[in-house]
């Protein structure tokens, strides 16, 4: 929303891994010098040097970028919302774009096949072992 696309990105996935692990961070020139300065410390390659490495939240929440924000109003709900969808129910999805909405979902969403065979090889195992159980002694705790 601050930026429009990703600064590495691009609609091929595995370029735009390699963009973002290999080439540089290029932003365009109409960027303010404290979005600039935020987008540089959150996408710095270092992670040791990224915004928010040396005192976690307390160094984003500090960066001259979010100085305009009262927190303590923000914690509060006591700050409009710049933008308040005005959706009629769960399902209304006119504020996404089609791209996303149309997308078909996949019959295996968050089950890669790599955890499908984990899941088989355990429940094999498991019941190579019906009707064994161990605890060990009580003295093997102190």
């Amino acid at each position: 929303m601050l930026y429009g696309l990703p600064p590495f990105y691009s609609r091929n996935t595995a370029e735009m891994y390699d963009n973002i692990l290999n080439k540089p961070l290029q932003l365009k020139p109409n960027i303010t010098n404290s979005a600039r300065h935020l987008l540089e410390g959150l996408l710095q390659k270092d992670r040791t040097k990224r915004l928010g490495a040396k005192d976690d939240f307390m160094e984003i929440k500090n960066h001259v970028f979010f100085s305009v924000i009262n927190w303590d109003d923000l914690i509060n709900k006591k700050i409009t919302p710049p933008f308040n969808p005005n959706v009629s129910g769960p399902s209304d999805l006119r504020h996404f774009d089609p791209e996303f909405t149309e997308e078909p979902v996949p019959n295996s969403i968050g089950r890669s096949p790599d955890s499908i065979l984990l899941t088989a090889s355990v429940k094999e195992a498991a019941e190579a072992f019906l009707g064994f159980s161990y605890a060990p002694p009580v003295d093997s705790f102190l």
